[in-house]
């Protein structure tokens, strides 16, 4: 049977590069997003390079639906082997002092214990099993605050500190945790995409270099499989 991994938010960036890495080596791919069409083209995309790949609908900001998503992939793909987790957002420039307790739990929700929903699901599976890998993708601000970045950033934040947190106790059983922290533009994402046709947030002036979304993606795959560190910074 094929290992398996589920993207989640998954997108034409980052997303795509790492369903495509994890896709040669055999995994099969469980694609989650909300936008359907979306996900149907990326799935035919990767099945046109020989990689079996499934889309599941789901707004991850509704925790309840986490649970059946997760049955629903282990009962058409098999156990979850491996997740990548980062759903995609074309925001980044809200401002700290205009951002409200709605605005911040509609983004902690999907952001952060959406996550920790989904390893809530797949973590005895993977102890179980004696190996897995948590996998994740975030913007430079969840690292560091930044004026007038203040968006997804305090949640990303959170799920960031989780992260680290959930590797000092899992290393040792073979399950590898793994983040990448992105002070870039991700070539080929909708934000990229955005910035192209400036429907962007970003100010005028604003510039950021743009990133290969394959480099990152082998980057994650060595941390997957043990080798490397448990947070990549670009650049």
């Amino acid at each position: 049977m094929k290992k398996v991994i589920a993207i989640f938010g998954a997108g034409s960036g980052l997303g795509a590069s790492v369903a495509q890495r994890f896709g040669r080596e055999g995994y099969a791919v469980a694609l989650v997003a909300r936008r359907r069409n979306n996900l149907e083209s990326l799935a035919d995309e990767l099945q046109g390079r020989g990689i079996t790949a499934l889309p599941f609908t789901a707004d991850l900001g509704q925790l309840n639906e986490v649970a059946p998503l997760i049955e629903a992939i282990r009962s058409t793909l098999g156990r979850i082997d491996a997740i990548y987790y980062a759903p995609a957002s074309t925001e980044a420039f809200l401002p700290a002092s205009q951002m409200t307790v709605e605005m911040m739990r509609t983004r902690t929700d999907y952001l952060f214990l959406g996550l920790v929903a989904v390893v809530n699901e797949v973590l005895a599976d993977f102890r179980q099993h004696g190996e897995g890998a948590v996998l994740a993708g975030f913007g430079g601000s969840a690292a560091q605050g930044i004026a007038f970045m203040s968006g997804p950033a305090p949640a990303q934040a959170a799920a960031r500190n989780y992260l680290m947190s959930l590797h000092g106790e899992l290393a040792q059983e073979n399950i590898h945790v793994a983040m990448v922290t992105i002070s870039a533009v991700i070539e080929g994402s909708a934000y990229h995409l955005s910035v192209e046709s400036s429907e962007s947030d970003a100010p005028d002036d604003f510039e950021m270099p743009v990133v290969d979304p394959d480099v990152l993606a082998e980057q994650l795959w060595e941390a997957a499989n043990g080798r490397g560190e448990v947070e990549f910074v670009v650049p």
